[in-house]
């Protein structure tokens, strides 16, 4: 990048897509997050706004096109990520949605397999610590608590009994 693409002078629409593409090349991100990203750009570095928010839309229109810019990839990576971290699909989906992905795409990104919802679950068991996972002596002391934990994290009351092996033995 050359010194006026980092700061110095109003952006110009060819410093616009350097900082596009350096911010592509580090993060995987939604539409949404890039255009947030470029008109922060725009607004803290100065230009022609009408000018510069026309280029933003073909950046990110021609991004889009080439697959350079997916939202339907970014949704399923991250949903992924974050139900084998333990998050519940609302809260996955609420993520997703934050992040600046349609609902329909949202929905669709996050698994539906039988038995997703309680892999997640147990994920976050294991990762917290919380159930068959504690010292013996605190297990009974800390059932309410653990069930709140998970239910927090979106899980409904019978994913999270069989989470943390509350419910039928051959679940755990």
């Amino acid at each position: 990048m050359t010194g006026k693409a980092r700061g110095r002078g109003p952006l110009e629409p060819a410093d616009l897509e350097a900082v596009a593409l350096s911010y592509l090349n580090r993060f995987d991100c939604s539409v949404a997050k890039l255009r947030t990203h470029l008109r922060q750009t725009v607004r803290r570095r100065g230009g022609d706004q009408a000018e510069l928010e026309q280029h933003i839309a073909v950046l990110l229109e021609r991004y889009q096109t080439s697959g350079l810019l997916n939202d339907t990839r970014f949704a399923e990576n991250l949903a992924s990520r974050l139900s084998e971290r333990g998050g519940s699909r609302r809260a996955v989906v609420q993520k997703l949605r934050q992040r600046g992905i349609e609902s329909g795409v949202a929905e669709a990104s996050v698994p539906t397999t039988p038995g997703a919802e309680l892999e997640a679950a147990r994920a976050y068991v294991r990762r917290r610590k919380l159930g068959p996972h504690r010292p013996e002596a605190e297990r009974l002391e800390n059932r309410q608590r653990d069930l709140a934990a998970l239910a927090r994290r979106g899980f409904d009351h019978e994913t999270a009994i069989r989470a943390l092996g509350y419910g039928r033995n051959d679940d755990f």
